[in-house]
């Protein structure tokens, strides 16, 4: 029985690593990817990632049964555009985004009468790092992916598997529901990690970059992301972003009011409950991962 393709749009961290873990769990297909700049070809090449790699993305995806379009989320819908013509038809179009309700939305109309279908996904995986050389065979293990399809459907149901065989667990949801979200679960992280960076080293001061700690480097780690796929994730969800982060201004106001209060003991009663909340957190979140 002859393999089915799966092409991949982006060879930087996301679509290597999905390269590299369907090569290495031997899934059955051939992988085809798309890369604008001959180093990172070669690379993926050189690592195993894909079978064969294009320079033009409307020769990876013609034969491909699945396209997963690894890029950042403003230029996802663009590259939709350009290989709309070679998709053959029956195919399944993904993405790797992390917003979903204007990705959805654009592609089903750029895709409308190819005979194409797009089904959206968001692996919650990822890295500070960037590119290629920083690929995993393993970032989608134990991942959740979500994967924006209505109930009962086909193409769904193949893109929950293929996520499934990668290790990953799957959740089935709108791309209204995905984008409310994930607005607090990751975006609104960023955004307070990324402030914070500001608020403790904006003066540059080596005393201070001396006596940050482990504390520090913990709670920031996310911020070493990239302000262009962080431009684009902020701008195609703000409006949910803003909810959060005025949620979240009103508990910092509301801390604030108890120390200048001087109410130590009702601070220390809500850190204890905090405190319950993230280690009943963790314990649900390791035995998924189990």
């Amino acid at each position: 029985m002859k393999n089915k393709t799966i092409a991949i749009i982006g060879l930087g961290l996301m679509g290597a690593s999905l390269g590299l873990a369907i090569r290495k769990g031997r899934l059955p297909y051939t992988v085809n990817g798309f890369a604008r700049r001959s180093q990172v070809r070669k690379a993926a090449l050189q690592r195993g990632v894909v079978d064969q790699v294009f320079s033009d993305p409307g020769e990876a995806v013609r034969d491909a049964d699945i396209v997963v379009v690894c890029l950042p989320v403003l230029l996802i819908n663009k590259f939709i555009q350009k290989i709309r013509k070679d998709l053959k038809k029956g195919s399944i179009v993904t993405d790797v985004g992390s917003t979903k309700v204007e990705i959805c939305k654009e592609a089903a109309k750029t895709l409308k009468g190819t005979g194409a279908i797009f089904i959206g996904s968001h692996p919650i995986a990822g890295s500070d790092e960037t590119g290629i050389e920083s690929a995993t065979a393993g970032l989608y293990s134990g991942a959740v992916v979500v994967v924006t399809a209505k109930s009962g459907s086909r193409e769904g149901a193949q893109m929950a598997r293929l996520w499934q065989c990668l290790g990953a667990r799957v959740v089935t949801m709108t791309a209204q529901q995905h984008d409310q979200v994930i607005a607090s679960t990751s975006h609104l992280p960023h955004m307070v990690a990324t402030i914070l960076v500001d608020t403790v080293l904006g003066s540059n001061d080596h005393l201070i970059s001396m006596m940050c700690g482990t504390g520090f480097s913990d709670s920031t780690r996310i911020a070493g992301g990239s302000e262009d796929i962080w431009h684009d994730i902020v701008k195609s969800n703000s409006k949910n972003i803003i909810k959060s982060l005025k949620k979240f201004a009103g508990k910092l106001t509301a801390v604030i009011r108890l120390i200048e209060q001087h109410k130590h003991g009702q601070l220390k009663k809500q850190l204890a409950a905090i405190r319950a909340k993230r280690i009943s957190w963790k314990e649900l979140s390791d035995a998924g991962k189990a």
